[in-house]
């Protein structure tokens, strides 16, 4: 196991129907204990699933009980414009990375309550990060966000649409990348040989404790990337996007 000190840029806890996994807050804060983990970037599975204000309650409360755990808000589009009101206020508590879920709540991206939003974010200058699992849905966001320079974080991405996003990382320089499904042998060393600066746009995130930590942790560490590389990748590059 590595000795590098890891920033898990996604963690989750909560509730998550139909899925018999421990998401406690205990449980997450044990998982980070045993992995060298020394900030989670947490959030609530309850602003996925049911409401997102209760939340990011929830996240910083939890934060505020946990000092390892970092909030991360989720914010809604179908909640428009209410959603636009809940982000000014998170982002004034100190929320500096703001997460949606498309897939999971079923809207679509060319959506405009989710462009306005984007927009918001935007002006608050946080870091978005936003899923993108399936074929053309990072090429739809790209379209999406051509607006702005701010940070983007493009999240669920594995081999199968690793293209797509090196495609759009090649093209512009905001989109940074998970790493939490990228787990085939040699992907994270393609962003690096084919991405501008890409060992530097490369995030580490577990989504555990719903997900086993080892399995997108090991791709990293037990990969031939040198230990400077590996410490960007586990830590360095999410605490410099956040502290921009």
């Amino acid at each position: 196991m590595t000795t590098i000190p890891i920033l898990d840029g996604c963690t989750l806890f909560g509730p998550w129907p139909q899925h018999s996994a421990d998401l406690s807050v205990e449980t997450l804060v044990a998982t980070m204990a045993q992995n060298n983990i020394v900030r989670s970037f947490a959030t609530s599975t309850t602003g996925i699933f049911y409401d997102y204000r209760q939340g990011n309650i929830a996240t910083l409360a939890a934060a505020r009980a946990h000092p390892q755990l970092f909030p991360v808000a989720s914010l809604d589009p179908r909640a428009f414009p209410e959603s636009l009101g809940e982000a000014e206020a998170r982002a004034g508590e100190g929320f500096r990375l703001f997460r949606f879920f498309p897939e999971r709540q079923g809207w679509p991206l060319h959506y405009a309550p989710f462009r306005e939003l984007l927009k918001k974010c935007d002006e608050l200058a946080v870091t978005v990060a936003v899923t993108t699992a399936r074929h053309g849905e990072i090429t739809e966001l790209a379209d999406a966000v051509g607006f702005t320079q701010a940070p983007l974080l493009l999240a669920g991405v594995s081999p199968s649409n690793l293209g797509e996003a090196i495609a759009a990382m090649r093209a512009d320089a905001k989109f940074y990348l998970e790493t939490t499904a990228l787990l085939a042998p040699g992907a994270l060393e393609k962003v690096c040989d084919e991405v501008p600066n890409g060992v530097e746009r490369l995030v580490f995130a577990s989504y555990s404790p719903l997900r086993y930590l080892s399995a997108a942790l090991h791709p990293i560490i037990y990969s031939p990337l040198s230990e400077d590389e590996k410490a960007l990748i586990l830590g360095g590059n999410l605490k410099r996007l956040l502290t921009k």
